[in-house]
């Protein structure tokens, strides 16, 4: 009978036959016979049938397996690789008399391997056997007792029912997997069935032992899970005081009681006024039973809902207990219940008198519908002031003058403590607002006609409301540009900075379209902002009363209400008619609504909030601004100027790799693959600005030229750029301008509401 291993495909041939014997495969198919070393795989007594060595005598060798040319073609540790036969047995191990057990029986399991026939032995583990348990003997071939100790254990040496020796311990095998049993049927090995092993007598012993310890048969079983669903997370909530006057220090404690009402359990919390001093985290009793009366600790089995009467026999050696079946002496009377809490009752918490003086709406309806009561009057008189606590207001200390000498904060931070403190700063204000800011564009006003000319753009941060101010080059101007002020906060005009008192500082609502600022001396006028920072005002209306269309709306309707009809009928020639969409609408442009409100309002209407009212009644779609092409390739040079990459020639060399003979034009997609493949260091946001300004043809392909003359800041030097954070403010390179804007004049009429009002008040 052929065997083969599952998974391997069958060669006709000698194909394995050789395999292994010339070449070393595993580092344990070695073997020593008569002091030579051999592989495994050659054939051996009991699979190959052959002496392994010309000098092996004929007594020192087996039988073989199988006849003559019908053994396996393959080797051994090929042919029964992950083969593994499994034996059940036991060994019996002697005590010495430990507690009137002379032995023990220890159950193994025994694994033989047929690629290289190592065996291993290992024992199940057993809880609280109180032996080491494991693997007894590792895996290796075990040569077998005297006076063969020149052989090795083999697989005829393992059956049912038959005994074997390895090393010191004599094995008893009882049974064997059904694998095994196939394995050794197919090999002419008959197997005779599953022997019973013997009972453990250390075993029987633990189990007597552990069956005494526990209750028989108890008389009743206390089931909670009812009252556990049907009260869950239902909790009767009292308000309480404690008086501690009567001691030194004391003071009244405003309590809350929290009774829970699925396992009949007390959780007190104190309420703890602001600045009282203690060193508490408000607990005042945990959550546990509330016993009425307390003056010991319970004793051992004095609190289980189990009572023991007797015990009959010998204890722990065949003895049992008896359980209380009618509970007798079983006292549940010592705690507090629902039934027992009111308004105006005491509680004895641990020796503290708990006044209870007040509950919530779900207790008083609880105990309405339990109980019938219908008086839940509170108690007052019994609050605790906060004046109890503060027994002494700390004066307000009076700080020296401000030196010059770093910041105000700090110069603080010297004065109140001995051992200075960093500034504290508002970090939650930091991780909402953080690398979010408010960008103005902005003119300088001076009595140099030159100083006039000059166009800044202002930076509000509002993580930490500090300003930074840069100036837009401008070619042969005479001004270099680039940073002007550096980032810090500003202090309002007309302070003195050298005073004891902190300096007010300059915050985001005072910087609006049309407002005069003074930085340092230099005095600004917004013209214009950019579309981030006009959205975050109009959806922050209440910090930015400016941009809150309520209060706008409603100063135009205060202010055209005496005149509507004819102010309207007045500046009628502005309004012209289009279709949009479909529809005809009355629109009026930028321009012509600026001179109609403020010859309305004069003065008391800013740039501010026409701007607001143009973009929030827009008679035109928004569609995003074209991005300046000059700033797009400032920023470009400036993230390849600080990564110093300097690697185009590679990147020409790839481009005209991919394209070979049309490099001239690319698709935006190709030229995205290549920023990539040559690790070009822009961000894709600035990649996507790059690829919106680059010269196309009319299928939309980018020229290549134009696309390499972007990279090389040596060929074209651009302008100096502000330092950017590319994925905040790359999309707000073109400030927001509304000059030629259409207004909506229906809508913004509808919304000032005032002809329906007239109209009203007339008839």
């Amino acid at each position: 009978m052929m065997l083969r291993c599952s998974g391997l495909p069958f060669l006709p041939g000698n194909t394995f036959q050789d395999i292994g014997r010339s070449k070393f495969h595993k580092s344990h198919h070695f073997d020593q016979r008569n002091q030579v070393c051999i592989l495994v795989d050659a054939k051996r007594p009991g699979i190959g049938g052959t002496p392994l060595l010309a000098t092996d005598t004929p007594e020192y060798t087996l039988p073989s397996l199988y006849p003559p040319k019908y053994g396996p073609a393959r080797p051994g540790w090929l042919e029964y690789d992950r083969q593994v036969l499994c034996f059940y047995g036991y060994f019996q191990e002697t005590l010495g008399n430990v507690d009137r057990i002379p032995y023990q029986i220890r159950k193994v399991r025994i694994l033989y391997y047929l690629e290289d026939e190592t065996m291993q032995v290992s024992e199940p583990r057993t809880l609280n056997s109180g032996i080491p348990q494991g693997c007894l003997v590792t895996r290796q071939r075990i040569p077998r007792p005297p006076p063969y100790d020149s052989e090795f254990t083999s697989l005829l040496d393992l059956n049912i029912n038959h005994t074997v020796q390895l090393f010191d311990r004599v094995y008893t095998i009882t049974g064997c997997d059904e694998f095994t049993r196939r394995f050794l049927n197919r090999l002419g090995v008959a197997v005779p069935g599953a022997i019973e092993q013997p009972c453990d007598p250390a075993t029987d012993l633990r189990r007597q032992q552990d069956s005494a310890k526990m209750a028989k048969r108890p008389a009743y079983k206390i089931d909670t899970l009812g009252k556990f669903l049907q009260y869950d997370r239902k909790v009767l909530r009292f308000k309480g005081v404690w008086d501690d006057r009567g001691s030194v220090f004391g003071d009244v404690h405003e309590l809350d009681v929290l009774y829970h009402l699925s396992d009949d359990t007390f959780e007190i919390k104190e309420k703890l006024p602001v600045n009282s001093g203690r060193d508490s985290n408000g607990m005042f009793l945990r959550r546990g039973r509330l016993p009425k009366t307390f003056d010991h600790l319970p004793s051992m089995g004095e609190s289980t809902p189990v009572m023991v009467l007797n015990v009959v026999g010998g204890g722990l050696k065949g003895g049992r207990y008896l359980t209380d079946c009618v509970g007798i002496g079983k006292s549940d009377g010592n705690y507090y219940r629902e039934t027992e809490l009111r308004i105006g009752a005491r509680i004895n918490v641990y020796g503290r008198m708990v006044l209870l003086t007040g509950c919530d709406r779900f207790t008083e309806s609880y105990y309405r519908e339990m109980y019938g009561l219908e008086d839940f009057t509170p108690l007052y008189g019994y609050s605790a002031p906060r004046e109890q606590f503060v027994h002494s207001r700390r004066m307000e200390r009076e700080l020296p003058p401000f030196n010059g000498w770093g910041t105000h904060e700090d110069s603080e931070g010297n004065c109140l403590t001995l051992e200075p403190k960093p500034p504290k700063i508002n970090f939650r204000k930091f991780v909402v607002y953080d690398r979010c800011s408010l960008r103005f564009g902005a003119r300088m006003i001076s009595n140099i006609r030159e100083n006039n000319d000059r166009f800044f753009v202002i930076n509000y941060y509002l993580s930490d409301d500090t300003i930074s101010v840069y100036e837009i080059p401008i070619r042969n101007s005479g001004f270099l540009g680039g940073e002007f002020i550096k980032r810090r906060k500003l202090f309002l005009p007309a302070q003195d900075p050298y005073c004891a008192e902190r300096p007010a500082c300059y915050g985001p609502e005072h910087f609006y379209l049309g407002a005069n600022v003074r930085l340092q001396d230099h005095q600004f006028h917004i013209t214009n902002a950019d579309i981030y920072a006009l959205r975050f005002m109009e959806q922050h209306c209440e910090e930015f009363p400016l941009s809150n269309l309520g209060k706008i709306v409603r100063k135009l309707r205060d202010a055209m209400q005496p005149q509507y009809k004819q102010y309207v009928a007045k500046h009628m020639a502005k309004v012209t008619q289009m279709k949009i969409d479909g529809r005809t609408v009355s629109t009026i442009p930028y321009e012509g609504l600026r001179e109609i409100l403020i010859e309305l309002l004069g003065d008391r209407i800013v740039d501010q909030e026409i701007v607001t009212l143009c973009r929030l009644f827009s008679a035109e779609s928004e569609q995003p601004d074209p991005c300046d092409r000059e700033l797009v390739r400032s920023a470009v040079h400036a993230e390849l100027n600080r990564a110093l990459w300097n690697d185009l020639d590679r990147t020409k060399e790839h481009i005209y790799h991919l394209e070979p003979i049309n490099a001239e034009w690319l698709t935006p997609q190709r030229t995205r693959t290549i920023v990539k493949a040559c690790k070009i260091p822009l961000d894709s946001v600035l990649v996507d600005k790059m690829l919106l300004v680059l010269n196309k043809n009319d299928q939309g392909h980018i020229s290549t030229g134009d696309f390499l003359t972007m990279l090389d800041p040596s060929a074209i030097p651009s302008k100096p750029i502000q330092p950017l954070n590319i994925k905040h403010d790359v999309c707000h390179f073109t400030p927001y301008r509304v000059t030629g804007k259409l207004v909506n004049w229906d809508e913004l009429l509808a919304h000032i509401d005032l002809e329906r009002t007239l109209t009203n008040q007339t008839s």
